[in-house]
């Protein structure tokens, strides 16, 4: 095995097997910890592990995510039903979903004991890097959930979310309930989407990417960072307000003092 060898299985499960970049530079990255530990071992082929080792990863081409503006938020969940526990359900789940800004994984692993419902209501989400973060809702969503958990019967202990059978819910379960009524909207939604909603209207109510970053659980600041790259209203509104003092000036053709060009072009009207 060689640099040409590992160079051609990457290009086969990227163009042959349909694999993702990110899937690919994944691969490479496990092939060269692999050899990493070889070169240590078997310092003889020392020449032939530096070459690998001086793979470079394929630059990935980040896509724009997609989000829902407030009034499609609002239309989306104002389209659901409450007549029924089920409907109640699905409402509650949904929009706990969007105020928490949390992945639906969070959600699937909420319990009663996770909320407070006080004057100053919050979910206590378990998130990546098994860490525990605490995020504000508003007092819509806990009138909700109080709501939710009396018709329900739920004790301090239960799961919030459950399955018909009792049990944890899933991400499927939860992109079913999604897609049950993502028609009303026309558009592809999936759990993310309520995420990435959640921070896009928080930075365009003024919040910094700091606290953002906070309410969704990044490790750094630099994934947070991409919602103020796609927010081009945001931008538009920046930079519209740095040049509202500035006079644009009076361009006009260096033609417009020449009396005699302007007495000739004046005769082809006469």
């Amino acid at each position: 095995i060689n640099r040409d060898t590992i160079i051609g299985f990457l290009d086969y499960i990227e163009n042959e097997t349909n694999a993702s970049i990110r899937t690919r530079n994944q691969r490479l990255a496990v092939i060269k910890s692999f050899y990493a530990y070889v070169k240590d071992t078997n310092p003889e082929q020392l020449v032939n592990i530096q070459q690998i080792l001086t793979i470079k990863c394929k630059k990935e081409i980040k896509k724009e995510f997609d989000y829902l503006t407030k009034e499609e938020v609002d239309k989306f969940l104002n389209s659901i039903s409450t007549d029924s526990n089920k409907g109640i359900r699905d409402y509650t789940l949904l929009m706990l979903l969007y105020d928490s800004g949390a992945r639906a994984q969070e959600i699937i692993n909420l319990k009663v004991e996770d909320l407070r419902l006080d004057s100053n209501p919050v979910v206590r989400l378990f998130g990546k890097g098994n860490k525990y973060r605490t995020i504000p809702i508003t007092n819509n969503t806990k009138d909700i959930l109080i709501k939710y958990i009396d018709i329900n019967g739920l004790s301090n202990n239960s799961i919030l979310f459950s399955n018909p059978k009792g049990n944890y819910a899933t991400t499927k379960m939860i992109t079913h309930i999604i897609d049950k009524y993502s028609s009303i909207l026309n558009k592809n939604i999936h759990p993310h989407t309520f995420r990435h909603s959640r921070a896009m209207h928080l930075l365009e109510a003024g919040a910094n990417l700091i606290w953002i970053r906070d309410v969704l659980g990044h490790a750094t600041i630099q994934t947070t960072e991409i919602y103020a790259r796609t927010n081009s209203k945001q931008r538009r509104e920046a930079i519209a307000k740095a040049s509202e003092d500035l006079t644009p000036p009076v361009i006009k053709g260096d033609w417009v003092d020449k009396k005699d060009m302007i007495s000739w072009l004046k005769s082809f009207g006469r």
